[in-house]
């Protein structure tokens, strides 16, 4: 059963079961970025978007629904960054709970019985001991708050997006993993810039990855479509999980004071194209990815996995 004909009276271990069998025997299409959608509609970088949950809902609201209208299997919640510390940051601790249930109730609304949901946890935003001042059992224990909250709101599957270090991804799989056996897609971030993973060394962190207790790996956000397509073409075939593409949408550009990304739907459709036919088992897109580019992915993406 895919997601697009699966029955809403189902439960979330019915759907979560459906959501496994699709990654492994078709392609699943997800959504794009939230962050630059929410920023294209005038939001400025300077608040926490989450935030959005409780008092622009009906933004994030239609921000889910024109992906799940441009055919999008997978729709991610507004809470990648949503853990307790970030939250304090911004003087919203005490809103940390109702943020995090908000983003799925949205998601599941706008998502219906035509798209799964995906709650969305990101990195903590500070490197671990040793080389940094966090500590992993710190960093398991914010994991773990965080997805108890969104996990009391039955998604379908969690997406552990844009973790350049290995070491708070597995913490933050641990947390995961502590509190459900739902599935989880984990998915790394790679760059040739010197602070980021060299693609290079991709195909042995994604294995590494992969022999974790997660559903899928993937590679997400990092220097755009062309360096996820190397990536695939090398690591697809050797790894023991499904992988998943969701690059940005290459690399924004100043005009009049705002960073707008300029690449074009039908660019991001190709290399979604390629994408599957190099052995990927999820597209989709991460900053600068809009509906309309997943749209096009859909239809790029009919023509060699006509199931989707």
């Amino acid at each position: 059963m895919t997601a697009t004909n699966a029955d809403t009276t189902a439960t979330p271990a019915d759907r979560s079961a459906d959501f496994r069998r699709s990654i492994q025997k078709g392609v699943v299409l997800f959504d794009g970025a939230m962050g630059t959608e929410i920023y294209r509609r005038g939001v400025f970088i300077n608040r926490a978007f989450e935030q959005l949950n409780l008092n622009g809902g009906e933004m994030i609201s239609a921000i889910h629904k024109a992906y799940v209208k441009s055919g999008a299997e997978v729709i991610t919640t507004n809470s990648f960054g949503a853990n307790r510390p970030r939250m304090r940051e911004f003087g919203l601790e005490d809103q940390f709970e109702e943020i995090n249930r908000s983003a799925v109730r949205l998601a599941r609304g706008a998502a219906g019985d035509r798209a799964f949901v995906a709650a969305s946890i990101g990195p903590l935003g500070k490197r671990l001991a040793p080389l940094g001042n966090l500590e992993p059992g710190a960093a398991f224990g914010t994991f773990r708050e965080q997805a108890r909250v969104l996990l009391a709101e039955k998604p379908d599957l969690v997406v552990l997006e844009t973790f350049y270090d290995i070491a708070e991804l597995w913490q933050a799989v641990r947390a995961v993993r502590s509190v459900s056996k739902i599935p989880i897609v984990a998915c790394m971030a790679f760059s040739p810039d010197p602070r980021g993973n060299p693609p290079s060394q991709a195909t042995l962190l994604l294995q590494r990855v992969a022999s974790w207790s997660v559903d899928a790996v993937g590679v997400n956000c990092g220097a755009g479509p062309r360096t996820a397509l190397d990536i695939v073409e090398v690591a697809a075939s050797q790894l023991a999980k499904p992988l998943v593409a969701m690059p940005n949408a290459g690399h924004p550009q100043e005009v009049d004071g705002r960073s707008i990304y300029m690449a074009s739907p039908e660019y991001m459709a190709e290399y979604a194209r390629r994408f599957v036919l190099k052995g990927a088992r999820g597209v989709g897109g991460c900053c600068g990815t809009t509906p309309q580019m997943i749209k096009e992915m859909r239809s790029f993406i009919r023509s060699v996995a006509p199931g989707i």
